[in-house]
């Protein structure tokens, strides 16, 4: 019997074709800008769902998370990842929802095109691998999450539990690069890597360039390296695709997951919490602000 050995490298290479086709097919069919972006959006969510295993939900939209001022909301996102099997969005608003940071893994975003702007010009294009950066910077900060734990032997008692989490993943997906630093894959690796370097405290898990290269910066254990083992950026030219399909699903499973029996509190993010009446009155209870009951 003749062993067959089947050829993954090949079927990725035509699905980036594919892709790419689907790129020029938008920009000759839809010349609104807004319409052509949700077009390109939807085309990587489809992808996206093609290989990740269905505990990751898709959707595009905003993140709400706390901070020490108070309840903010995240800049739009093109592709948000999140716990599809214990949590969902917390609002729908028609063409995109809003998630709780407990729910959330990681984000993508969606570029037509990528490129690089020099540190001269008055202001990053929104297209610029640099832009991209700055938002990961403002993205990382959001790392304060609130989850509901049971209270050791009790079975209707928990407490809230606020936690400083580790930042969501942070994924580029462009469907072709353009300028003399963008197309040179070195070039491109070297500015990332200064970029985030002078920026600081900031770290692109992945950038797809569809035509290009597949980047991204090496993860380090903060708490033995050095300075000089920060923002590392590797880069590869061969087989695109495979490289962001096995680089998403890495970091995605490496992503600390809550407990089981922990609950994420978004009634947290009401700003008017529930004031509840109860008849008869409760001789002694907890007060509402740490606990819940649990029929």
């Amino acid at each position: 019997m003749t062993e067959y050995s089947p050829k993954f490298s090949e079927l990725s290479k035509i699905e980036e074709d594919a892709l790419l086709s689907r790129l020029e097919a938008v920009r000759k069919t839809i010349s609104h800008a807004g319409e052509k972006g949700r077009a390109l959006e939807s085309e990587v969510i489809k992808l996206l769902r093609a290989f990740l295993p269905a505990e990751y939900g898709l959707s595009t939209g905003f993140v709400v998370y706390h901070t020490t001022e108070g309840i903010r909301l995240s800049p739009q996102l093109d592709v948000i990842i999140y716990d599809a099997i214990r949590s969902g969005p917390i609002a729908r608003l028609g063409t995109c929802e809003v998630f709780p940071l407990e729910a959330v893994y990681a984000y993508v975003e969606v570029k037509a095109t990528l490129q690089s702007t020099s540190n001269e010009a008055n202001k990053f294009a929104d297209n610029s691998i640099e832009n991209c950066i700055l938002k990961n910077k403002t993205l990382r900060a959001m790392r304060r999450r609130k989850y509901y734990v049971p209270i050791p032997g009790t079975t209707n008692k928990a407490k809230l539990h606020s936690a400083v989490w580790m930042p969501i993943r942070s994924y580029v997906f462009a469907f072709e690069v353009t300028g003399a630093t963008a197309k040179n894959p070195a070039l491109l690796a070297e500015r990332i890597s200064k970029f985030s370097r002078n920026t600081k405290d900031v770290h692109l898990h992945g950038v797809f360039a569809g035509d290009s290269a597949f980047y991204f910066t090496v993860a380090i254990d903060p708490r033995e390296a050095k300075p000089e083992d920060h923002y590392h950026v590797k880069y590869t030219t061969k087989h695109l695709l495979s490289a962001f399909k096995w680089s998403l699903i890495h970091s995605l499973s490496r992503f600390p997951r809550h407990e089981a029996h922990w609950t994420p509190a978004t009634d947290q993010y009401n700003e008017k919490r529930i004031r509840w009446g109860e008849y008869p009155q409760p001789s002694g209870s907890v007060s509402s602000k740490t606990s819940f009951d649990d029929e």
